[in-house]
């Protein structure tokens, strides 16, 4: 039976309740938060979602399709670990364009902690952007999907991305980063919403929570617009939560069509995401039972036992 300290239960309902008495919205406090919305030139519409015939007009015989990236590591800690990253992109057709790589510390000379960090982001995004690419260079698409916001991709891939980018442009396919969780801090930034800043966290996602109705986006040009990029805002099902879309500025007069798009890819009572990325990130994730087994078959055994082993995974209980 779980052995649980009442200490520890008296101070997670001290965490509730200061969370609500900070955090919690009211029905009143929504609609307070939609006007400030529209007192900031806020652009909130309804999203139609297209028919089947609506939907073979505008791909036009062309294919959708999505790109994912997965990373799992050995259990250790650096530098006795090895990562394990795969890359996918794949049409609703069943067309696929995969990549993989291994990284490890104990093969990398004067790599401190933050730099690995910032190598298998790298890596990740590399892998992700090649296998797109190769995607776009082998069939026919209208728009590819990518998962997270594109921004990320100029950052910790810059070359790879502006290869993506122009071939995406050249070739007239819509590129879109579909992002679930949203960490930005934009809307304090807004005169009407200045209050707000002296919460402790006022992530757009959180204050956004339930004011949105369900098949609606949100477009505020204003804090939207970013590094040739244009985010948007929308809510594809029942969950409250919003999820978060960006186009190329090239590209952003379609922003419309695309949510259109998601809106119809997307489960009415799911989690806001369009099916077709979950499919992709369900296909190509690395889950600790394929590291177990890769380590397993693949590396020497005295080298697994030296090098990515640790004591605690042989505790009797």
């Amino acid at each position: 039976m779980l052995q649980i300290y009442p200490e520890l239960v008296k101070k997670l309902k001290i965490v509730n309740e200061n969370l609500q008495n900070i955090y919690q919205h009211s029905d009143n406090d929504k609609t307070i938060i939609r006007q400030k919305l529209l007192h900031s030139t806020a652009e909130i519409r309804q999203i139609q979602r297209f028919s089947t015939e609506a939907l073979q007009n505008w791909l036009k015989g062309r294919n959708v399709a999505a790109v994912d990236g997965s990373v799992n590591q050995t259990k250790g800690d650096p530098p006795h670990i090895l990562y394990l990253f795969q890359a996918l992109a794949k049409t609703t057709s069943g067309h696929t364009a995969q990549a993989a790589d291994i990284y490890s510390p104990l093969l990398a000379d004067n790599i401190d902690e933050e730099n690995q960090k910032n190598w298998r982001s790298h890596l990740l995004a590399k892998l992700e952007l090649l296998v797109a690419i190769q995607l776009i260079e082998e069939t026919s698409l209208t728009i590819m999907l990518m998962d997270g916001a594109l921004y990320h991709y100029r950052i910790d891939a810059p070359d790879e991305w502006e290869q993506l980018k122009r071939k995406a442009i050249e070739q007239n396919v819509l590129l879109v980063g579909v992002s679930e969780e949203i960490t930005t801090e934009n809307l304090v930034k807004l005169g009407a919403f200045a209050d707000y800043g002296k919460q402790p966290h006022t992530y757009d996602r959180d204050l956004l929570f339930g004011v949105l109705e369900r098949e609606e986006m949100l477009y505020i040009e204003s804090i939207q617009s970013k590094a040739g990029l244009q985010s948007v805002w929308v809510r594809l099902s029942s969950d409250p939560a919003i999820t978060g879309f960006d186009v190329l500025e090239e590209q952003a007069s379609k922003k419309e069509e695309i949510a259109s798009l998601l809106l119809t890819l997307t489960p009415r009572d799911g989690r806001g995401i369009p099916l077709w990325l979950d499919h992709v990130d369900l296909e190509v994730r690395v889950t600790d039972k394929l590291v177990e087994a890769l380590v397993e078959q693949y590396i020497d055994p005295e080298m697994k036992k030296r090098f990515f082993e640790k004591k605690r995974g042989t505790r009797p209980f």
